[in-house]
C-alpha cells in the first residue's frame, strides 16, 4: 500500500512537472513572439516613413526647379508642403527610430551623419524658398543628387533589421521546439498513455501558437498598418520582378500611381483622423476595382502604386480611367470634394525600378498640372 502511495505520488509530481514545463514553453513563446512583433510595427512604420524620406527629396528638387521656372503660387505652396512634410518626418525618425548602433551609426557617425545631410538639406531649401536665388536652387539640386544613396541605405537598414527580427522569430521557433520534444520525451517515459495524450494536445497548440505569430510577423513586415495594403517594401520586391519578366520578354506591364488631390488641404481642414478615414475609404475603392494578378499597394503618404499587368495601353487608361471616376462619385461625409489624379507609365525596353517611377511620377504632375481629377501618362 506504502508502494503504491509513492508511485502514485512520484506520478502526480512527474505530471505536475511536465504540464508546468509546457506552460512555461507556451508564456516564454507568447511573450518573446509578441515582443517581437511589437519592434516589428516600428521597423515597418520606420521602413515606410524613410521610403518617403526618399521620395521627398527628389520631389522637393522637382517642384523647387518647376517653381523657379514658371514661378507658379500653387508649386511654391506644394513645394513648402512637401519641405514641411520631410522636416516632420526626419523628426519622428531620429526621436523615435533610432534604435540600433547601426541606425545612430549611419545617421550621428562619421563618414555619412545621415542627421546632419538631411538638416543641412532642408536648410538649404528654406533658404531658397526664402529667396528664390538660382545658387539655392543649384545647391539643392545637387544636395537631393548626393543624398539619395544615402537615404537608400537608411532604408536598407532598417529593413536588415526587420529581416533579423523575423530570422531571430524562426530561431525562437526552433529553441521552443526543442525544448517542447525534451519536455515530451520526459513525458513519454514517466507519465501513462492519457499524460501523454493531454501533453500531445498541448504541444499541437502550442505549434499553432508559434505559427500563428511567424505569419503575422511576417504579414507586417509586407503590409501598411493604416490601410491593410502592401507596404513599399513589397512593393518594390514586386516592380523589381515584374522588370526582370518583361525584360526576358515574356510580358508588359503598366505603373500606375494614385495621388488624393489637397491631401494636405483636407487634414487640415478636418484633421487628420478624417484624413485617415479617407484613405482607408480609398484603399477598399481600390481594392475592389483591382484585379487579383495586378498589386496594390500604398507608396507613401496620400499615393497610392499599382502594378498592372494589362499588356493593352489602352485597357491600362480605361481602368485607370475607372479608378478616377469612382474616388470622385464615392461619398466621403465632407464638404469637400474630394478627387485624385492618375500618371501612367508603360514598361519599355531597359527601364529600371527608377526610370519607370520617375515617369510615372512625371505623368502625375502632369494630370496635376493639367487641373487635377484627371489621368496622364507617359508616351511610349
Amino acid at each position: 500500500m506504502l508502494l503504491k502511495k509513492l508511485s502514485l505520488f512520484n506520478l502526480k509530481s512527474i505530471n505536475i512537472l511536465v504540464f508546468t514545463s509546457l506552460a512555461a514553453w507556451a508564456i516564454f513563446a507568447y511573450v518573446t513572439t509578441t515582443q517581437i512583433i511589437k519592434s516589428q510595427k516600428s521597423y515597418a512604420s520606420a521602413i515606410n516613413i524613410t521610403g518617403k524620406q526618399r521620395m521627398l527629396s527628389q520631389k522637393i528638387a522637382l517642384i523647387a526647379k518647376r517653381y523657379y521656372e514658371t514661378r507658379n503660387k500653387q508649386l511654391k505652396n506644394h513645394l513648402l508642403s512637401l519641405y514641411t512634410q520631410m522636416k516632420e518626418d526626419h523628426k519622428r525618425i531620429t526621436t523615435q527610430y533610432i534604435n540600433s548602433s547601426a541606425t545612430e551609426s549611419i545617421y550621428y557617425k562619421e563618414p555619412s551623419q545621415l542627421n546632419k545631410k538631411v538638416l543641412y538639406y532642408l536648410n538649404n531649401v528654406a533658404k531658397f524658398i526664402e529667396e528664390e536665388q538660382p545658387l539655392s536652387l543649384k545647391k539643392i539640386e545637387t544636395l537631393s543628387f548626393s543624398l539619395l544613396p544615402e537615404l537608400n541605405d537608411a532604408v536598407n537598414i532598417f529593413e536588415h533589421e526587420s529581416d533579423l527580427k523575423i530570422k531571430l522569430l524562426i530561431e525562437r521557433e526552433l529553441f521552443i521546439l526543442i525544448g517542447m520534444l525534451i519536455t515530451l520525451f520526459v513525458e513519454a517515459v514517466f507519465i501513462v498513455t492519457p499524460a501523454i495524450r493531454r501533453a500531445t494536445s498541448h504541444t499541437n497548440e502550442l505549434n499553432q501558437l508559434v505559427k500563428d505569430r511567424t505569419l503575422e510577423l511576417e504579414e507586417l513586415s509586407i503590409t501598411d498598418q493604416l490601410t491593410k495594403l502592401y507596404n513599399r517594401r513589397k512593393i518594390d520586391e514586386t516592380l523589381a520582378h515584374e522588370i526582370e519578366r518583361a525584360e526576358r520578354g515574356n510580358s508588359s506591364f503598366s505603373l500606375i500611381i494614385v495621388d488624393i488631390d489637397h491631401f494636405k488641404n483636407i487634414n487640415d481642414t478636418y484633421g487628420h483622423q478624417t484624413g485617415d478615414q479617407i484613405l482607408q475609404d480609398i484603399s477598399k475603392i481600390l481594392t475592389s476595382n483591382v484585379r487579383k494578378i495586378d498589386t496594390l499597394g500604398r507608396w507613401g503618404g496620400e499615393e497610392f502604386l499599382i502594378i498592372n499587368t494589362e499588356s493593352s495601353p489602352s485597357k491600362v487608361m480605361k481602368f485607370a480611367e475607372k479608378i478616377r471616376r469612382a474616388v470622385e462619385a464615392h461619398n466621403f461625409n465632407i464638404a469637400t470634394l474630394t478627387t485624385c489624379s492618375i500618371g501612367i507609365a508603360h514598361y519599355v525596353a531597359n527601364d529600371t525600378e527608377s526610370s519607370i517611377i520617375a515617369r510615372a511620377d512625371s505623368a502625375l504632375y502632369a494630370a496635376k498640372n493639367a487641373g487635377r481629377n484627371c489621368v496622364k501618362e507617359t508616351a511610349i
